[in-house]
C-alpha cells in the first residue's frame, strides 16, 4: 500500500493559489483589435496585389502591336465586368438610406492606404471635413512622377435633401454624359469611366492628358479619382506620353474595401 506525499499536495496547492487569473476582458479586447488590424492589412493586401498586377499586365500591354503595326499604348487591361442596362437583381438602383453608409477609415489611414495601393511618392491630405454633411475628402499623390488626386464623398448630402433635393440612386453618376461608359457592379454600384482625353482649360496644352473614373457605391459614397501625365493638375511639366496610372489601376483603387472602417 502506498503512503501518501502529503508535502507533494501541499506544494501543489500552493502553487496553483499562487498563480494569477488571466484577465479574461484584456484578452478579448487585444484579440479583437489584432483580428481587425489583420482583417485591415489583408485587404489592403489583396488590394495592393491587385494593383501590381494589373501594372505588371498593363506594362507587357505597352509593347504589344495592334493589328496594323500599331504599338498599344493604351496600357489599359480592364477587368472583364459585363456591362448591363440596368441594376442586377437584388441590388435596385433606388437611393441608399444614410443608416447603411459605410463609415471610413481614418484619414491618416486613407492617406497611408493611397501610399500603399500606389507606390506614391508623396500623398498629402487637401481638404478633410469630418463635420460636413457629405463627409468630404480629398488627396493629392505623386504617383510615377505624375498627379493624381483621390476624393471620397457621401453622394447624398443631407442638406439638398432638405431643401426639396431628391436623393440620389447609384447611376445618377451615369447621368450627365453622352452615351457613357458606365457599368453596373454586382452589388449595384456603378461605375463611370472616362479615358485618356486632353485636360482643357485656358492656355493649357494639348500634351497635358488625364484619364479619370467615378464609383458611386451602392451604400452611398462617391469616389472620383484622376491621373494626369503631368506633375500637376493641368500644370506643371509633362512626364509621360498618357496618364500615369491606367483604367484598371483607377478601378482597383476605387472599389478597394481598404477605405472603410
Amino acid at each position: 500500500m502506498t503512503i501518501p506525499d502529503h508535502g507533494v499536495d501541499l506544494l501543489l496547492r500552493r502553487t496553483a493559489d499562487d498563480l494569477a487569473l488571466p484577465d479574461i476582458d484584456r484578452l478579448v479586447a487585444g484579440g479583437v483589435s489584432r483580428g481587425r488590424t489583420r482583417r485591415r492589412r489583408a485587404r489592403i493586401g489583396a488590394a495592393v496585389a491587385s494593383v501590381a498586377v494589373i501594372g505588371v499586365v498593363g506594362a507587357a500591354a505597352a509593347v504589344v502591336p495592334r493589328l496594323g503595326g500599331e504599338v498599344d499604348s493604351a496600357r489599359d487591361p480592364r477587368p472583364v465586368q459585363p456591362a448591363t442596362s440596368g441594376p442586377t437583381a437584388g441590388s435596385p438602383d433606388v437611393a441608399p438610406p444614410a443608416d447603411v453608409l459605410r463609415p471610413l477609415v481614418a484619414p491618416d489611414e486613407m492617406a497611408q492606404t493611397i501610399r500603399d495601393m500606389t507606390g506614391a511618392s508623396d500623398v498629402h491630405e487637401v481638404f478633410v471635413d469630418g463635420s460636413g454633411k457629405d463627409l468630404p475628402r480629398l488627396f493629392y499623390g505623386s504617383v510615377r512622377s505624375g498627379f493624381v488626386s483621390f476624393r471620397i464623398r457621401w453622394y447624398n448630402n443631407p442638406l439638398v435633401v432638405e431643401d426639396g433635393g431628391q436623393p440620389l440612386a447609384p447611376s445618377h453618376i451615369c447621368q450627365p454624359a453622352v452615351e457613357p461608359d458606365c457599368t453596373t457592379l454586382p452589388d449595384g454600384s456603378r461605375l463611370l469611366r472616362e479615358d485618356v482625353h486632353q485636360s482643357g482649360g485656358t492656355g493649357v496644352p494639348p500634351t497635358f492628358l488625364e484619364r479619370s473614373l467615378t464609383l458611386a457605391t451602392h451604400d452611398g459614397w462617391q469616389i472620383d479619382v484622376i491621373a494626369y501625365n503631368s506633375t500637376g493638375e493641368k500644370e506643371g511639366v509633362v512626364v509621360a506620353p498618357e496618364p500615369v496610372l491606367t483604367m484598371a489601376e483607377l478601378e482597383a483603387l476605387a472599389t478597394s474595401d481598404a477605405w472603410y472602417a
